[in-house]
């Protein structure tokens, strides 16, 4: 059964302002060792990387400045508009990034003000540390002091200027926020469809936020509380229906003016190697037979990722209907951030930068400290295992022989481990929420914090109803 919420007092606004300073120099580091990678000389295109073997060397990846040379982003073309695709090798065209349509169109638009790749970065981390700090924000309304896990911890310095993923990190934390610390004035019922917008553009951006509306709707769908069957469906149906429309508003029209443009995209992702560089266990898990590349190994690996997946993701829910049995509320917040370790373990691409998917349920499922300091060691040596791994390649070491191989294997493993262990983990914690908040696991119902001490200065909450214009918590004496 799932714990109660544990609440908690708001921290002192000096501590928030640590922690937005934390999270600006976060980021600041983060873009400052990915500009080592730069030369300094740029080409015709505005593109200065270092030299591949420098690149591993100082662990200075960064797609923001790879994509901008080689997806041709000086052109400023529209992406997916004038988009094109060749298939062999696999490879987008005409401005188009790999990524969904609303990361595409946001890589375009910072794009424009620069001709070269370092000022792509530094506009990118302007904008990026900005994101941050809407994060933590949302996250200390959420969560109080516990948004020390998203301000202050190795992944933002590793990986805010890796990619493109502090965005749908931005709209998970902001759905999480508007469901448990909307303005009360909101009826729960406004507070949900915004959420689902909120995951929506999540989805527009890097997919994995859409799968959050399922657990929403499923809270919406298990609260019977004087409904019948078929009413409860059709206002669980509604926070699905805001998500796909948010989707489809964002990528219908670029379906229509340029579908192949568009759709290759899905194309690019659909004939992408289970390789090395995926750092997932069904590459480093499989090995040497996975090394053989061919069509044929490559279908089976991918067929095995998408049916463990797929039974992974079954299994998940069904265990968060049985904890929601009896009456008890439904779990959606655990139940997401459980379905996220899922997708994470069992897909075909484990990236390094999605350690930055999870920072925001670390912040507010209260689970354990040591499954977040384990999860981050073992991230950690993910990282320094892969960069020294391929660097060692590079100066002829064979693989197996050096300890960069031993720190890979721990990283790939041992994330994959505890991404299964925390599947249990999350679903058996409580929410980590502040007094005065909405509890998450009711996202219709109206509470209060008056409740049996628990010991830690908090307080479990306790139903009051709810308003009967608004939906809001009626305070109780």
């Amino acid at each position: 059964m799932t714990a109660p919420a544990v609440l908690r007092s708001r921290p002192h606004p000096l501590e928030v302002v640590g922690m937005v300073l934390a999270t600006v120099l976060l980021t600041v580091l983060s873009a400052a060792d990915k500009l080592t990678c730069s030369k300094g000389v740029f080409a015709s295109n505005g593109a200065s990387t270092d030299p591949y073997q420098d690149v591993v060397r100082k662990a200075c990846y960064s797609d923001v400045l790879s994509l901008w040379g080689s997806r041709g982003l000086i052109a400023h073309l529209v992406p997916y508009v004038h988009g094109t695709y060749t298939a062999d090798p696999p490879a987008v065209h005409g401005g188009t990034v790999e990524y969904p349509a609303l990361t595409g169109l946001f890589v375009w638009l910072t794009a424009l003000p620069v001709s070269t790749d370092v000022g792509f970065l530094l506009v990118t981390t302007c904008v990026f540390a900005v994101v941050g700090v809407l994060v933590t924000l949302l996250l200390v309304r959420v969560a109080g002091r516990r948004a020390w896990a998203w301000a202050a911890t190795p992944p933002l310095a590793l990986y805010a200027l890796y990619n493109w993923d502090v965005l749908p990190v931005l709209m998970t934390a902001l759905g999480i926020a508007l469901v448990v610390a909307g303005p009360r004035r909101w009826s729960p019922t406004t507070r949900v469809l915004l959420a689902a917008a909120a995951f929506g553009v999540g989805g527009a951006l890097k997919l994995y936020p859409i799968m959050f509306v399922l657990p929403l709707a499923l809270a919406v769908l298990t609260d019977g509380r004087r409904r019948t069957i078929g009413r409860r469906l059709l206002r669980a149906l509604a926070p699905i229906g805001v998500a796909v429309g948010v989707v489809a508003v964002v990528n219908v029209p670029l379906a229509v003016v340029n579908f192949t443009g568009w759709f290759s995209v899905f194309r690019f992702q659909a004939a992408r190697n289970i390789d090395r560089a995926t750092l997932s266990i069904w590459y480093w898990g499989l090995r040497p037979w996975s090394d053989d590349g061919t069509e044929h190994i490559q279908h089976l690996m991918s067929a095995a990722s998408t049916a463990a997946t797929a039974v992974g993701i079954v299994v998940v829910v069904v265990v968060s209907l049985l904890l929601a049995r009896g009456g008890r509320p439904y779990p959606w917040l655990q139940t997401s951030a459980a379905l996220l370790c899922v997708y994470m373990a069992f897909n075909k691409v484990d990236s390094l930068q999605y350690t930055l998917w999870l920072l925001p349920f670390f912040v507010t499922v209260r689970i354990r400290v040591g499954w977040i300091a384990a999860y981050l060691v073992a991230d950690l040596c993910a990282f320094v295992g892969w960069f020294r791994w391929l660097y060692y390649l590079t100066l002829g070491h064979p693989a197996g022989t050096t300890w960069a191989d031993q720190a890979l294997a721990l990283g790939v493993w041992g994330r994959a481990v505890l991404l299964v262990c925390m599947v249990v983990a999350f679903l058996a914690s409580p929410t980590a929420r502040l007094r005065g908040t909405a509890d998450p696991a009711l996202p219709e119902r109206g509470w209060t914090d008056r409740g049996a001490d628990t010991g830690d200065g908090g307080a479990h909450a306790e139903l009051s109803g709810a308003d009967a214009r608004t939906g809001a918590a009626v305070p109780t004496a």
